[in-house]
């Protein structure tokens, strides 16, 4: 039997949108990325969401929601109460903002290590990842972590923030500006910030390449073909399920050869 053209276009419209009907049934088609973080998936904290998934993209709102840290209390650990709806407040942010302060980087890190000290949750932050003393000074007057711990917090990760940063335009802050904050006058940072090449939260695969490690080099370490050349390093670990640190110490070793 022949179908005419008419029919073919009704038998194909019926097929595509009933499957996604049925889809939308089932639960399985999304209009727009839900920001759920992967589960522990052994031991004390199995099913519970782990805070290491966080990504940049996740506003405080997304973290409230998962794992029911207050918004108000993560403005407070980052200086972002004056901000007119800190809720919408994405965690990437932090790192053009503040970029680097006395070796230490504030971003998308600082935001899982405090996340996970808030919901009593285990993680390990990079060596490299910098925590806001006022961040710590929550965490204690809300009995999130004891005497003991807050101080080993401050000693590893603490940092003060430049809170003259913090005002209604703080969401527009490039990381130049914020960096020129912490800088003493007179101090040219462009040179030092080019020589930097060592690998951090915040390494991308295109700043790998760019500091000499060719992408056949990259996969050769990481074992699977890189992720977009714009995506941090340690996300795409993360999204692999992957630990980061033994493959960075590799990459940071081919680096320094170079």
């Amino acid at each position: 039997m022949k179908l005419r053209s008419a029919h073919i276009a009704v038998i194909t419209v019926v097929f595509v949108f009933g499957g996604i009907f049925i889809s939308m049934i089932l639960g399985v088609w999304r209009t727009e990325s839900s920001k759920v973080p992967a589960a522990y998936t052994e031991g004390e904290f199995a099913g519970e969401y782990n805070p290491a998934d966080i990504r940049g993209s996740y506003t405080f709102e997304d973290i409230e929601k998962a794992f029911n840290v207050p918004v108000e209390a993560l403005a407070a650990a980052f200086g972002f109460e004056a901000q007119d709806n800190p809720g919408s407040t994405q965690a990437k942010i932090f790192e053009e903002i503040f970029g680097e302060i006395d070796g230490k980087e504030i971003g998308t890190d600082s935001v899982r290590l405090f996340v996970a000290l808030y919901a009593g949750l285990p993680y390990t932050a990079e060596e490299s990842t910098a925590l806001p003393f006022r961040a710590v000074e929550v965490l204690t007057r809300e009995g999130r972590i004891d005497g003991a711990t807050a101080d080993e917090i401050r000693q590893k990760h603490g940092v003060e923030l430049g809170l003259d940063m913090m005002g209604p335009g703080a969401m527009e802050t490039t990381g130049e500006t914020a960096g020129a904050v912490d800088e003493p006058a007179g101090t040219d940072t462009h040179d030092e910030a080019d020589e930097d090449t060592a690998i951090k939260g915040k390494t991308t695969f295109r700043d790998l390449m760019d500091w000499g490690l060719s992408e056949e080099e990259i996969e050769e370490v990481i074992g699977m073909p890189m992720g977009p050349a714009n995506q941090a390093v340690r996300d795409f670990f993360i999204e692999q399920g992957i630990d980061f640190g033994s493959y960075k110490e590799e990459l940071q070793r081919r680096l320094d050869e170079k």
